[in-house]
């Protein structure tokens, strides 16, 4: 049995490190395929390639044979905690019946799906410390991996030309998108790095540096907000304010009025930080969709279908094409009008709220804030880039794994157990060894 017990654990270990160097986009690099190849290439972009294909399919069909074998579908629980998320998969089955391109709409959602699936096995077999430990230390050593191509292949490791010439992009397909993922990597890495652990140090450090070489103003943004967030709310847990459900709620919700008064001077703040205050030509490019999402307000062009719909040629011949809007939620208007908007901020909802109530609960509450602090930001920064629902955005896996990340195994002991009375006292998750005793 104990043979067993390894080999199945080694199993599990490597599928998840193959899968989350997928998504992270280690295995695409090596291969020489994917983004950098398509970027700005309509026929390469909704065709993709097989070897994305491939992995996604595996990242897909090991999870649901293992979630069939361990009768995940039949919980009750699973249904009622995933509401949301379950109904946003809906929306976006559902807009496959209206899409003007059925088929794209099928393939994109089957994508997504691979990287949901892929969220819920990390989700079920490991816990919420090592799971932030794991995806921020993989991110690092990406970092890490895209500094060395800087000094033995700098002209694939730096861009060239344009008013980003000489920014650092690593690995990554777009810079940007890549100086983003490196903060998350360093918000998922804080708790670790308050106990000093020399992993979390290290692969911190090699992100940090590449998103000063990015030249990234996002990414040092999140770092910063995303830092000062995760202090606010740690000594609102050292203090024992999250104990008292009614002091925490009105210490939140002076947080978010503080954060509702940046947001309302955000172009100041951008003109201050000499950054474009049109975001890039974003706010351009917003105005320029309007229309298009005016004329299918309700139900959108169907999932990721927009592109290839007859109303993008005049877009595409006059500004080329650019694969999404660049913010998550005017694609998700296109993709399924509001009522896929609807769904998505229900499902953002559901997030945060699940890891608020953990907090409170004193459930592992230092992770569970920084997992609160980071889905917030999500929600911020899917107002700039397409980040969350996009299957190939390794942020939507770590939003999905960190909204996933509430195993089951509570149910399996009665409220009056030994187990769950020392859970209660301890704050800390049962081991699944002894859920499944």
């Amino acid at each position: 049995m104990s043979t067993l017990a390894i080999r199945y654990s080694t199993l599990r270990d490597g599928f998840t490190l193959f899968g989350v160097l997928f998504y992270i986009q280690v295995i695409t690099f090596v291969l020489g395929l994917g983004g950098a190849a398509s970027f700005g290439d309509i026929n390469k972009d909704l065709e993709g390639n097989v070897a994305n294909q491939i992995c996604g399919l595996i990242t897909l069909l090991v999870p649901l044979f293992f979630f069939i074998r361990n009768k995940v579908f039949l919980s009750k629980t699973f249904y009622r905690s995933n509401f949301f998320l379950l109904l946003f998969m809906f929306s976006v089955i559902a807009s496959i019946g209206w899409s003007h391109d059925p088929m794209l709409s099928f393939k994109r959602f089957i994508a997504m799906l691979s990287m949901v699936f892929f969220a819920g096995f990390i989700a079920y077999n490991y816990s919420l410390e090592k799971i932030t430990f794991m995806l921020g230390c993989a991110i690092g050593v990406a970092a890490l991996i895209g500094l060395i191509l800087a000094v033995v292949m700098p002209d694939v490791a730096f861009l060239s030309g344009g008013i980003r010439d000489g920014a650092f992009k690593g690995i990554f397909a777009e810079k940007n998108a890549g100086a983003r993922l490196n903060a998350i990597a360093i918000l998922l890495l804080l708790p670790m790095i308050r106990r000093r652990n020399h992993w979390a140090l290290f692969c911190a450090f090699f992100s940090l540096v590449a998103i000063l070489l990015a030249q990234s103003a996002t990414g040092v943004a999140l770092i910063v907000s995303g830092a000062i967030s995760y202090w606010y709310f740690l000594t609102l847990i050292r203090l024992r304010i999250n104990h008292s459900p009614l002091m925490f709620l009105g210490c939140t919700l002076l947080y978010l009025l503080v954060c509702l008064f940046l947001y309302s001077n955000f172009a100041v703040l951008l003109e201050m930080a000499g950054r474009d205050p049109s975001l890039t030509d974003r706010t351009l490019i917003w105005e320029l969709l309007a229309p298009f999402i005016d004329g299918q307000f309700l139900k959108g062009y169907g999932f990721g279908a927009f592109w290839s719909s007859p109303d993008a040629d005049g877009f595409i011949t006059r500004w080329g094409y650019i694969g999404n809007a660049h913010s998550g939620y005017v694609e998700t208007l296109l993709n399924g009008g509001i009522i896929q908007l609807s769904a998505l901020a229900l499902m953002f909802g559901e997030a945060l709220l699940k890891q608020y109530r953990a907090v409170t609960a004193n459930q592992t509450a230092q992770f569970r804030a920084s997992a609160l602090v980071i889905i917030g930001l999500f929600a911020v920064t899917n107002y700039v880039a397409y980040v969350i629902p996009n299957y190939r955005s390794a942020e939507f896996l770590v939003f999905c794994t960190l909204a996933l990340s509430f195993r089951h195994h509570l149910a399996a002991y009665p409220a009056t157990s030994p187990a769950a009375q020392r859970q209660r006292v301890s704050g800390r998750a049962v081991p699944r060894d002894s859920a499944n005793a």
